[in-house]
């Protein structure tokens, strides 16, 4: 199934892209071909993004020695991240002014913010490698057993958005964001075989278990590369990942807890924005002074 999602994502994604009208706004090349865009474009957008999710791991495992009154022996823990997807739709919102900071310091501090709700579908996996020892010390003997899991998040998000722009280039930018989200799992792990096998031996070498509760907050920065498309659209690939957890509460650290291993969970998406259009009432205001001007010319 998950492998269908992933197929999917990379055959309809492409096709969004290529899909956007051209901006036919008049250039020195196109002037007698192309129809000058006089739309009156909001504040307000609609934003939805497609992507893949991946759990990431550490690679440095560590090798734990245990007597379980039994045998003398070692493990050797070995979490991995499988791949997922995830989804989201929101509004994306430009400030209409300047705040009276981002004028004192003559920048913009905020180039947008967005919002959504989506779901997110995670998967991993943790193997465990037991060795039964001699006195001496040489392994008499290994077991490996393997533990899977899922979770699907329903989650909220919100993000402030700060775009560097590049002279040269003025269709493409740099997008960095910073937010919060609020995650709620909505799945229950099944137990098969396998993974019953890894939770008794998990117990049987005195391995300690810690599990993620359902709900989850974190502070998270993303990086994109904006790509404007026309003027009022914008396509967005891009990165995201927790920075902070603040629920459950664990020194803020953001990973997901399972098994006996610690996962980092990472987003990468595409995401599609788009101003809506709305009816003049009079005439347009007047736009008065330069800094206002540099805040509305990449809307």
């Amino acid at each position: 199934m998950m492998k269908k999602i992933i197929l999917i994502l990379v055959v309809i994604l492409p096709v969004i892209a290529l899909a956007q009208p051209r901006d036919l706004t008049p250039t020195k090349r196109n002037q007698g071909f192309g129809t000058r865009d006089f739309r009156n474009l909001g504040y307000t957008g609609l934003q939805f993004q497609l992507g893949g999710t991946y759990l990431m791991t550490r690679i440095d495992y560590k090798t734990v020695t245990f007597n379980n009154g039994l045998f003398d022996g070692q493990y050797t823990l070995e979490p991995r991240g499988l791949l997922g997807a995830y989804g989201e739709i929101g509004l994306v919102h430009f400030p209409k002014k300047r705040s009276k900071l981002s004028l004192a310091l003559k920048t913009v501090l905020v180039s947008y913010y967005d919002w959504g709700l989506g779901f997110k579908y995670f998967r991993g996996l943790e193997r465990l490698t037991v060795d039964r020892l001699s006195p001496t010390g040489t392994i008499l003997g290994s077991s490996v057993t393997e533990g899977n899991f899922q979770r699907g998040h329903l989650y909220g998000r919100f993000s402030l958005h700060k775009n560097a722009h590049l002279k040269k280039i003025k269709k493409f930018y740099l997008d960095n964001s910073v937010g919060v989200n609020f995650d709620y799992n909505l799945l229950k792990t099944k137990v098969d075989a396998n993974t019953a096998a890894h939770l008794t031996e998990l117990i049987a070498v005195g391995a300690p278990q810690r599990y993620q509760q359902s709900f989850m907050a974190q502070l998270h920065y993303g990086l994109g590369i904006g790509i404007k498309l026309k003027r009022g659209a914008y396509l967005t690939p891009g990165v995201r990942i927790p920075i902070m957890g603040a629920y459950e509460w664990r020194k803020g650290h953001p990973t997901i807890s399972w098994f006996s291993s610690e996962y980092m969970p990472l987003l990468f998406h595409i995401k599609y924005m788009f101003m809506f259009e709305k009816k003049a009432k009079g005439c347009p205001a007047v736009e008065t002074n330069s800094q206002d001007k540099e805040t509305q010319r990449n809307r």
